[in-house]
């Protein structure tokens, strides 16, 4: 299974009609963008430390990059993080009163996974990347 999967199911769920539907396509669509960042950065040989929050050390890998599409990458997984956590823990977020900021996340998620894709297909571009990491996370 790959993190994209998380993105079928999103689609799936912004299908129904509840707020329950809604609030389980946006948090599906962060995963799927977090977890493939997550296995990108594991093949780069960046994995976080046992006491580190694995959705802080790949959100910040990527708000904190000098590379600018890895910068985008960043910000969409921390607006979406910010929005998981009021469909999954805040039951009168009325973001969720229709399917309009679930529906923003899938396009925002598929978006920032074609830059992710063009990322990891330009050796170049890894290798900035990565270099850049290793000066920022020692």
């Amino acid at each position: 299974m790959d993190g994209r999967s998380f993105l079928d199911i999103a689609r799936e769920q912004i299908q129904g009609t509840t707020p329950a539907h809604w609030r389980t396509a946006a948090g599906r669509a962060y995963y799927a963008l977090m977890l493939e960042v997550r296995e990108m950065l594991k093949r780069w040989v960046f994995v976080p430390a046992p006491r580190d929050s694995v959705h802080t050390f790949v959100r910040l890998r990527c708000l904190y990059a000098a590379e600018k599409d890895l910068k985008k990458i960043g910000a969409t997984l921390d607006l979406f993080a910010q929005l998981r956590n009021l469909a999954d823990y805040d039951l009168n977020a009325v973001e969720f009163n229709n399917p309009t900021r679930a529906q923003d996340a899938i396009n925002r998620v598929s978006h920032a996974l074609v830059l992710l894709d063009a990322i990891v297909a330009d050796p170049a571009r890894v290798a900035v990347i990565t270099a850049d990491i290793r000066a920022r996370w020692p």
